[in-house]
């Protein structure tokens, strides 16, 4: 059994991704802004604001306190508005997660240890959609996962990234299944003809929080389902059926 700490893990992929833990025996505990709804035998929640250093601080330490030493540090937080949106995506996506790494990097155990940072495809892609201060946040995050994946190694933490592309979410899969041209044109211009789920997600993520990926540190993963491997002319043919 292994111990993983999600944070940010209340709702959406971080749900997913403790319910999975939990199933294999893993214990959980999961720090976000509110208690989850999900609390069982093994999946214990903790309401506490990230951004607060000594807060976060004294709760992690009460967690392996209870729980025993780390072995996963998974990181799913989001900012999520209110207040000036650079300085809460820059706190919430660096400042929080490098707060917390220092914390729990001499908090593991002896066993297989990793620390995974969910980010995004828009560290290396621009988005309309998306603020500029997403984007920096997003680019910062993946540097700071090959700093850390560096620094750690020697300390036996191995230290990866994954960057989702769009995929079906509980919160989003009406909106998709309301828009069934949308959905289809995704599932047309995908190499392997669908959307992505949050399943594909937290099995990659449930892979490299394991002695199976004992040797894969410093990576960013993208989980696109072959997305990436358009050229741009090729995409807008495919788009239009030429």
């Amino acid at each position: 059994m292994a111990h993983a700490l999600l944070i940010g893990g209340t709702k959406g992929l971080g749900k997913v991704v403790a319910n999975d833990m939990s199933l294999r025996g893993d214990t959980v505990s999961i720090i976000g802004r509110n208690k989850s709804d999900f609390d069982s035998d093994n999946i214990h929640s903790y309401g506490v604001d990230i951004t607060d250093y000594d807060n976060i601080r004294n709760t992690i330490n009460k967690i392996i306190d209870k729980n025993g030493p780390l072995n996963y540090c998974i990181f799913l937080q989001r900012y999520r508005g209110g207040g000036d949106q650079w300085s809460g995506e820059i706190e919430t996506t660096l400042s929080a997660t490098k707060n917390i790494v220092e914390c729990v990097s001499s908090g593991f155990g002896d066993n297989d240890n990793c620390i995974i940072m969910v980010g995004s495809v828009f560290s290396r892609y621009v988005g309309e959609g998306q603020a500029l201060s997403y984007h920096i946040a997003k680019a910062g995050l993946e540097q700071m996962m090959r700093y850390y994946a560096l620094n750690l190694g020697k300390k036996g933490v191995r230290v990866n990234g994954i960057m989702p592309f769009t995929f079906l979410k509980e919160e989003s899969k009406e909106f998709y299944f309301n828009n069934k041209e949308l959905m289809g044109l995704y599932e047309k211009i995908t190499p392997l003809d669908r959307m992505g789920a949050t399943e594909d997600c937290s099995n990659l993520i449930m892979f490299l929080c394991s002695p199976l990926a004992s040797f894969i540190t410093g990576q960013n993963i993208l989980i696109d389902g072959g997305m990436s491997l358009h050229w741009p002319e090729s995409l807008v043919r495919n788009m239009n059926g030429i």
